[in-house]
C-alpha cells in the first residue's frame, strides 16, 4: 500500500507535533516547583504512556478488524429485531 503525498505530509507534521509537545510539557515540568522526578518516575511514566497507547492501538484494531470482517453483524440482527420487534431478515445489513 503506497501512501500519497497527503498522508505523508500528514504523519511528518504529527509526529513533529507531538515530539514538539512533548519536549515543551518536558521544559514545562522540570520548571515548576518540586516538581523533579528522579530516573525511575520518568521510566514509569513513559512505561505508562507506551503500554496505554499499544492498549488503545490494538483495541482500536480489534475493533476495525471485527467491523470489517462482519463479527457484529450478529449483533446488529439482533438489536434489530429486539428494536422493531420483527423476526425477518429486512433488519440485517
Amino acid at each position: 500500500m503506497r501512501l500519497s503525498t497527503g498522508a505523508w505530509v500528514s504523519i511528518i507534521f504529527s509526529t513533529v507535533f507531538m515530539l514538539a509537545l512533548i519536549v515543551i510539557s518536558a521544559k514545562v515540568w522540570s520548571y515548576m516547583p518540586e516538581g523533579g522526578m528522579s530516573a525511575h518516575g520518568w521510566a514509569a511514566l513513559a512505561l505508562g504512556v507506551l503500554l496505554s497507547i499499544i492498549i488503545g492501538g490494538g483495541l482500536s484494531a480489534i475493533l476495525i478488524i471485527s467491523r470489517r470482517r462482519g463479527y457484529d453483524e450478529a449483533a446488529h440482527y439482533t438489536w434489530g429485531q429486539l428494536d422493531t420487534g420483527t423476526d425477518d431478515d429486512d433488519n440485517a445489513r
